[in-house]
């Protein structure tokens, strides 16, 4: 058959129009409006993509599975498999299968197309693992759907199809089943969890579980199909489906058993921009245009509290948090969201709470909360840290005991506040001893009771 007979004969010309209308309807008005909140301080492919493919995994599997039931059911009621063999099945079956593999491919490629476009980020080799498997899945769907549409009436298999693993997908991808503890059902689903932060990508095992479970029941239904008239080969068939089928999917469940609810990812090889020895600072090359004037703050910031008496090395290198997907500072390495709080305006501020940290984990509250209050005053931050300490402001209406909390908390802000001011008017030698006096008695288990 000609391809643009082929084409014009197939259910998924007639399905086009809706699926690219629903593309750009998500495209313009919902992707662009929900990505924002939550994308990265830098642009980044993989993170874009993922996003976008959220809810177009189940709709993806649920359109090719539909209409390749149609189609098996077309070809049954034209009787095709009533016909002298001059094509093998599997040719036939092909030749009416691409063109709605090609319409689920399309459906991926709208969605993480229009999203990059839309935020104006070029595609990069690590965008393309999600849309791959997706694209993986959408083959064996198009299998099943063909193998559920010659057994089961077209117009019984087709909407039951759509209906079906589009709810299964979203419900498990959803996690659904995760207060049953079966965190595991939302990793084999098809519909990756989650989406990858900047830096992040999906490692292979990750993929693979959910690849298996459905590319093992499309093999197992091949090998179902194979045509042969020998018991032998046919009961051969009929196990190596079987094990096919079972295997993969336990393989798929030992891998993901052990999961939380975000599969495990790796962490890209991302370019890197870095500037000065002691402190070395390093940065996405995205925002390298910071490198100065961040190292001269992180400089700033230390020599300062070290002038007024706080026990602060150098750090001997200063990572942006980006680089590395988590926050911490440990020994002389300091990693801190350095691109974030500069487009914050929050640097000074976050330099000063990774050099002045305190020598335990649980210090008296009143105590550290003057300490900090303290070093803050001494690097120009002291508004900052006294808003960030009396936290979000709400407005208690009504709510009494709402009114009573927020006045405890106000009280207690201005007993700090009082205690640091009082400080403040002493002479600078006063005030060292007075800072070396506190921090010696800060964690419980080092001074005295109170």
């Amino acid at each position: 058959m000609k391809l643009r007979t082929r084409i014009r004969t197939s259910s998924a010309l007639w399905a086009s129009p809706l699926v690219v209308a629903f593309a750009l309807f998500y495209a313009v008005h919902v992707f662009g409006i929900d990505y924002p909140a939550s994308r990265s301080v830098l642009p980044y492919a993989p993170e874009v993509v993922s996003f976008a493919l959220g809810p177009f995994y189940g709709l993806t599997y649920a359109v090719v599975s539909a209409l390749s039931a149609w189609e098996a059911g077309r070809l049954k009621q034209d009787g095709v498999w009533r016909l002298a063999p001059v094509r093998t099945r599997f040719r036939i079956a092909a030749g009416v299968l691409w063109p709605v593999l090609a319409l689920g491919w399309l459906m991926l490629v709208l969605a993480a197309g229009l999203a990059l476009v839309q935020e104006g980020v070029a595609p990069t080799l690590g965008s393309l693992q999600l849309p791959a498997m997706a694209a993986v899945l959408a083959l064996g769907h198009c299998v099943i759907g063909f193998a559920v549409g010659r057994l089961a009436p077209r117009l019984l298999a087709a909407p039951l199809l759509a209906v079906g693993v589009f709810y299964l997908v979203a419900f498990a991808g959803a996690g659904q089943f995760s207060d049953t503890g079966a965190n595991w059902s939302r990793h084999l689903s098809g519909s990756y969890s989650g989406f990858l932060a900047f830096g992040e990508l999906a490692t292979w095992s990750s993929l693979a579980a959910h690849v298996l479970p459905t590319v093992g029941l499309a093999v197992g239904i091949g090998l179902l199909w194979c045509v042969s008239r020998s018991t032998v080969t046919r009961a051969g068939a009929v196990v190596a489906a079987c094990l096919v089928t079972v295997g993969t999917s336990a393989v798929a469940y030992r891998i993901a058993s052990d999961w939380e609810e975000t599969p495990p990812t790796t962490r890209a090889q991302l370019p890197v921009a870095c500037v000065g020895k002691q402190p070395q600072v390093c940065v996405p090359r995205q925002s390298d245009q910071i490198l100065d004037r961040t190292r001269h703050t992180i400089i700033d910031v230390t020599t300062t509290l070290r002038t007024a008496g706080v026990p602060v090395d150098m750090p001997r290198k200063v990572t942006d948090s980006l680089l590395e997907g988590r926050y911490r500072t440990t020994g002389t390495e300091w990693h801190l969201p350095l691109t974030q709080a500069e487009r914050d305006g929050a640097l000074r501020y976050r330099v000063l709470r990774a050099a002045g940290t305190l020598p335990c984990a649980d210090p008296r509250p009143a105590d550290a909360s003057a300490l900090r209050l303290w070093q803050a005053h001494q690097v120009e931050e002291d508004k900052r840290y006294l808003k960030a300490l009396r936290g979000d402001v709400l407005d208690p209406g009504d709510d009494k005991d709402l009114a009573r909390i927020q006045r405890a908390e106000d009280a207690r802000v201005a007993r700090v506040k009082a205690r640091v001011n009082a400080v403040l008017k002493q002479s600078n030698a006063r005030q060292r001893s007075w800072y070396r006096a506190t921090l010696a008695d800060v964690c419980p288990t080092r001074g005295g009771t109170r």
